[in-house]
């Protein structure tokens, strides 16, 4: 059975997992087994007890901040609305549940999508400062926006080159 023949949660089923993540750490499980590799896991929005359970098959995980700005989330008009893993308190306390159980970790943030330069800084601050307090970040991205199809922003403007720029080189200092 292909999987794109079944809804995703008859095939978890069909194959034996509760949920994404059980299926996520099997496959992590059998990446360690089978080839050795260590694999790093970036399954999205996790729990304290996600996090616990992934830890010892991932070296390292991540997840992406993409922004501090709590208005792109809660404005009906903005690019996160309708989207509970996009309210950036979550996505702050997955990065700070990562810390407190000393998971190596990868963020960033997302540039182009109506945040403010002040919004990116924050943003940028935001991870400065959970790194600080843990010592886990081990990479920060800097992500510009690109609009794809079938998506709510599909007809978005691209990230302007000259915010990317100037955006990577505030992270930079």
């Amino acid at each position: 059975n292909p999987v794109s023949m079944l809804p995703w949660g008859e095939y978890l089923a069909e194959q034996g997992y509760a949920d994404t993540l059980s299926y996520v750490r099997a496959m992590a499980v059998r990446v360690l087994e089978e080839t050795g590799l260590l694999p790093h896991l970036n399954p999205g929005v996790m729990s304290w007890t996600d996090l616990q359970r992934l830890k010892p098959v991932a070296p390292s995980m991540g997840m992406m901040l993409e922004t501090t700005a709590e208005r792109l989330w809660s404005d009906p008009a903005g690019p996160h609305h309708g989207s509970p893993d996009k309210e950036p308190r979550v996505r702050l306390q997955v990065l700070e549940d990562a810390g407190r159980q000393a998971i190596p970790f990868t963020t960033g943030i997302l540039v182009g999508i109506g945040e403010t330069r002040d919004e990116r800084i924050d943003a940028l601050l935001a991870i400065r400062d959970a790194h600080e307090r843990h010592g886990h970040v081990q990479e920060v991205i800097v992500q510009n926006f690109l609009p794809k199809p079938d998506t709510s922003m599909h007809n978005a403007p691209a990230c302007d080159t000259n915010e990317y720029l100037w955006t990577v080189a505030a992270a930079r200092v």
